[in-house]
């Protein structure tokens, strides 16, 4: 079975050579919370791409871009079934708040409101927990949960809604 999507293809740098994550033996209400997920990770991604096209300073742009490329990731591919434990590495680093809290040093303040700034931190919190769920097996019950606080936390930070973005 072939388990690659039109997700697959707008994801770039460090995926593995496969064809997708495996979801044989998933039930209806698991699949469905999985592709909300992607979905929602993209929508994530793409407001925090504004964000960083906002910014002033490189560097400041370069951490919001790592940081949406961290959230789309995890969101569309990293959600897997053989997952044995909670999201490690370099992938759960970049969702470090710190990044975008904390004045690094040779680069100005970043330009975020509060309002996005908790955002942010809210959506990586509830990113960092996604792949979890498959090892507690409950990603048909909790994963829209995750899901739905991260659209709300979309809302809270100003991003648009899904029906206005554009075509």
């Amino acid at each position: 079975m072939n388990t690659t999507s039109t997700l697959d293809l707008i994801l770039f740098g460090g995926e593995p050579d496969d064809d997708g994550p495996d979801y044989d033996g998933l039930d209806a209400e698991a699949r469905e919370a999985i592709a909300e997920a992607a979905g929602t990770g993209v929508r994530a991604a793409l407001w925090i791409r504004t964000l960083a096209e906002r910014q002033d300073d490189e560097g400041n742009r370069r951490c919001l871009e790592r940081y949406a490329r961290a959230v789309e990731r995890i969101l569309s591919r990293e959600i897997v079934l053989d997952r044995d434990g909670p999201l490690e590495g370099e992938l759960l680093y970049e969702l470090d708040p710190a990044h975008f809290t904390l004045q690094r040093p040779g680069t100005g303040p970043m330009d975020l409101r509060p309002a996005e700034r908790v955002a942010l931190a809210a959506i990586g919190a509830a990113t960092a927990s996604a792949p979890g769920l498959a090892a507690n097996h409950t990603l048909g019950t909790d994963l829209p949960r995750v899901v739905a606080l991260i659209s709300h936390t979309l809302a809270v930070g100003g991003a648009p809604t899904p029906t206005t973005l554009p075509c």
